[in-house]
């Protein structure tokens, strides 16, 4: 087994936590804020987005704050939509001006499938094209099954990967995302090669688990907040948690409990334009820090079973830079890296499981 450890976390850091914005101003915001999230209304982390918008504009940190919808995805237009509107016609004197960052900023809270599409489509890293200031929230992922699946244990699971690497097809969100990620991850700490796992993505949760009921796929991977209520019904069985310590209301274990050195999350961060001055990123990491402190975002998170992470600044952009390069190291084992070529993805799969 592979004894390396992977983690979503800030591996090698001491804190979580980080204070990029200490000695800020106390009012980071003048004007109007805009969040840009790669995807639709309600998916994914748009949630997060609308609850923050609420929240930073219930503590005055900017006079109003809106959600701006992108949901081509991360290999889309919302990257190119941080850079704002195109500067208004040119006058004699040149383009007029854009307003201050603080008047007019904008921002874009993505995680991983943003960085794992850039590697995908081969574009410079998130990293390299945002400007990197907070990660605020995780979700915890969890793998579960059928009640009368054949695989009645992690342990089952994990022995049939080592014998038999394609003999299954697991089931999750898109290829390339943070479900299939993970399921890279699992498989590089049992010491299987990740090459040779079968995978099917599909657009959200509910797909992945009507593809499980009707045997499409052997397990799915998924956020463990979207199954509890059918955990809790019968209708799905837990066989692990990706947390560090086990969940309220599922019954399973943790991969560190079944000797896999994995912590994971599907985060969610805050970036902004690539060519921000030093005062307007100060600005920004000033409002994040200020969120996270808010005793309102804290009981929404609990509310609502996003996990807070928090990580901000340099120590944020960081430990971006070594999730990428894990990241990097899983996609390219995957064959989703273009110098690798793939055998047989969700549209191929005609194994069925009970």
């Amino acid at each position: 087994m592979h004894r390396r450890r992977f983690f979503s976390f800030a591996v090698g850091l001491a804190v979580l936590g980080g204070c990029g914005g200490c000695g800020g101003p106390d009012r980071p915001f003048t004007g109007g804020l805009t969040l840009i999230v790669p995807a639709g209304r309600g998916h994914d982390w748009d949630p997060l987005a609308r609850g923050m918008a609420a929240v930073v504009d219930e503590e005055g940190l900017a006079r109003a704050t809106t959600v701006e919808n992108h949901p081509d995805g991360p290999a889309g237009d919302a990257l190119a939509a941080l850079a704002g509107p195109p500067s208004r016609e040119r006058s004699a004197r040149g383009p007029f001006p854009r307003e201050p960052f603080s008047r007019a900023g904008r921002l874009l809270l993505a995680g991983m499938p943003a960085v794992a599409g850039a590697e995908i489509a081969d574009t410079a890293a998130v990293a390299d094209s945002t400007t990197p200031l907070a990660r605020l929230a995780g979700d915890w992922a969890a793998l579960v099954v059928l009640p009368g699946s054949r695989l009645r244990s992690f342990e089952d699971l994990a022995a049939l990967l080592r014998r038999d690497p394609g003999g299954l097809v697991m089931g999750g969100r898109l290829e390339g995302g943070s479900d299939h990620v993970l399921y890279g991850m699992i498989a590089k700490c049992l010491g299987v090669d990740a090459r040779l796992l079968q995978y099917a993505g599909y657009p959200g949760t509910a797909d992945a688990v009507e593809a499980l009921r009707d045997g499409r796929v052997a397990a799915i991977l998924g956020s463990a907040r979207s199954f509890t209520r059918e955990i809790a019904a019968g209708r799905l069985r837990p066989l692990v948690v990706s947390s560090a310590d086990r969940l309220p209301g599922i019954d399973a274990p943790t991969l560190m409990e079944m000797d896999v050195r994995l912590e994971y999350t599907d985060w969610c961060g805050v970036f902004g334009p690539r060519d921000m001055s030093p005062d307007d990123r100060d600005r920004a990491v000033a409002l994040c820090d200020a969120l996270d402190a808010s005793p309102r975002w804290r009981a929404m998170c609990e509310a609502r079973g996003w996990s807070r992470v928090y990580l901000s600044g340099d120590d944020f952009r960081q430990w971006l830079t070594g999730e990428t390069d894990r990241a990097r190291d899983v996609l390219r084992d995957l064959g989703l890296l273009k110098a690798f070529a793939t055998t047989c993805w969700g549209s191929c799969v005609r194994r069925h499981y009970m």
